[in-house]
Order: structure tokens, then C-alpha cells, then sequence
């Protein structure tokens, strides 16, 4: 027998937009990993996930792509995971892919 719950989150509009806010950081942190995943491959190099997390984590706050309008680091709206997880993620599909 198999056993199932439902769970209904019944977010407000404010934590909606940090959902939607969240899920658009993971994926564009993804797309910049990928990115540059497949430059360095181009280059002849090999790429690791982790490596690329520290490259991130350095130019996160002061790079001009991930900074507002304003010119302060929006990242720092949204929590560590959403752009910690997207380099686990990677290195998970790459290896499925090579396997």
C-alpha cells in the first residue's frame, strides 16, 4: 500500500514574488555556470562545478551582471541556496550525461 500527502502551500503575494524571485536566481546562476562550463570545455580545459562555485563566489558581489541598478549586489535579497545549488546540480548532470 502505498501512502501520499498533499501538501497546499498558500503562499501570500509577497512570498510569491520571492519564490518567483528564488527560482529566477537558480536558473540564471545555472545558465551562467553552464556558460562557462562549456567555454572552458571549448578551451580544452576540464571543468568542475566546484571550481566554478569558487570562481562565482568571488565575483558574485562586485561583478557588474550581478549587480543592480543601484550598483549594490542583488544576490544578497536571496538566499544562499539559490545560487549555492545550481553548481551541485551541474556536476550531477554532467556526470548522468558522461555515464
Amino acid at each position: 500500500m502505498l501512502l501520499a500527502h498533499r501538501i497546499r502551500i498558500d503562499a501570500t503575494a509577497i512570498q510569491r514574488d520571492y519564490f518567483a524571485r528564488a527560482a529566477g536566481t537558480a536558473r540564471r546562476v545555472w545558465n551562467w555556470a553552464l556558460a562557462e562550463w562549456n567555454r572552458q570545455a571549448a578551451c580544452g580545459l576540464r571543468p568542475n562545478a566546484m571550481a566554478l562555485k569558487k570562481v562565482f563566489n568571488r565575483i558574485k558581489y562586485s561583478d557588474p551582471d550581478w549587480l543592480d541598478a543601484d550598483g549594490k549586489p542583488w544576490l544578497r535579497a536571496i538566499h544562499r541556496d539559490a545560487h549555492a545549488q545550481p553548481f551541485a546540480n551541474l556536476a550531477k548532470a554532467w556526470s548522468r550525461y558522461f555515464e
